[in-house]
């Protein structure tokens, strides 16, 4: 069984980076307002050429407003990854997980993010604490969603994080880290993306490179797409694609996902998707079906969530495998957690 997946690969930039760093302790890094310094005044203040169709500019602002609040809402409700890899300030999601895998066997899994904004600094640096980060400058798949698929322990890792380069919409940031194991393996990454607005459909482009001391050098680029169906539908089309020097070959992933708000409390998605590698050829490896049903259960930041899923693998000959996790998490950050409107 093959799929034919697009292919996004571009590697941006060789990074030179050195860090010096002098830090000061600052008792309020969790603030509501980001700094004048994040925004570019200068480009925020160019008035855009006057042409005929310049009375579209509104309602095209308008739309394409509500298409960003959209997502962002929901993407703040599901903890989803990017609002962790773009904050400003300082914000944490700490969660627990019971995995169900198929024929019965079950295990605890953690799981960690941690982002503190080192304003004092005279970069502007900030202190990163991960888990699992070689997998999440890979495809942007959340293999923890597939208890079966979890084969190794889980890693952490301490970086330092700048944003580099704020240019032409696109917005690049640079981290230099160790895994903590023993021995330390030493990492750089560097991430850019932009987000384009056509309409009522929002369009992300991100692309990653990294270097690992015992692995080499990778690249991944993700490619996301949101429509809204209605004011409680999102769409989403998610297609990335994974080269590392390790393994020198492409690893592709094809998921549609739909977001449903049922309530300011709750909300579900439904997933399907393809992994797919390119050794020999391009051909699937695994296809999947999940569902994950979440709900805010105490104030803005504790969560309970529960996913089951289907899996049809390759290595099993394609038959059905069926998991479920069930995970309680935990988020922080004045400014990137859900507010709900009211309880």
């Amino acid at each position: 069984m093959k799929i034919q997946l697009p292919c996004f690969t571009a590697i941006l930039l060789i990074l030179l980076i050195s860090i010096s760093v002098h830090s000061e302790e600052d008792n309020t890094y969790l603030r509501y307002n980001e700094d004048p310094e994040d925004y570019n005044i200068d480009y925020m203040l160019t008035p855009y050429e006057e042409d005929f169709f310049s009375f579209l500019n509104a309602p095209h602002e308008i739309i394409s407003e509500g298409v960003e609040v959209m997502a962002q809402g929901l993407d703040l409700f599901f903890a989803d990854e990017k609002i962790y890899t773009e904050a400003t300030n300082s914000y944490a999601r700490l969660s627990t997980q019971i995995n169900f895998n198929h024929g019965g066997e079950s295990s605890i899994t953690g799981d960690i993010r941690l982002k503190i904004d080192l304003k004092k600094t005279k970069k502007k640096l900030k202190l990163l604490l991960e888990s699992d980060t070689d997998r999440d400058m890979q495809t942007g798949a959340d293999t923890s969603n597939f208890p079966s698929q979890q084969k190794e322990p889980i890693n952490f890792y301490a970086a330092l994080q700048k944003e580099i380069s704020k240019k032409n919409e696109w917005r690049t940031k640079a981290s230099l880290g160790i895994k903590l194991k023993v021995p330390l393996d030493p990492f750089l990454r560097i991430r850019a993306h932009r987000d384009f607005s056509i309409t009522n459909w929002k369009i992300r482009f991100t692309e990653t490179l990294f270097w690992f001391n015992s692995k080499g050098l990778g690249a991944s680029t993700l490619l996301e797409i949101d429509h809204p169906l209605t004011k409680n539908l999102l769409f989403r089309s998610k297609t990335s694609e994974l080269w590392t020097n390790f393994l020198d070959y492409h690893e592709l992933e094809q998921t549609f996902t739909l977001y449903h708000k049922l309530s300011d409390r709750r909300a579900a998605s439904y997933n399907i998707g393809s992994y797919g590698i390119s050794e020999p050829q391009i051909h699937a490896v695994r296809y999947y079906a999940s569902m994950g049903y979440r709900q805010r259960i105490h104030k803005d930041w504790l969560y309970i969530e529960v996913s089951p899923a289907i899996i049809y693998a390759r290595d099993n000959e394609f038959k059905s495998e069926r998991s479920l996790i069930v995970k309680l998490e935990m988020v922080f950050g004045n400014k990137y957690i859900y507010h709900a409107e009211e309880d």
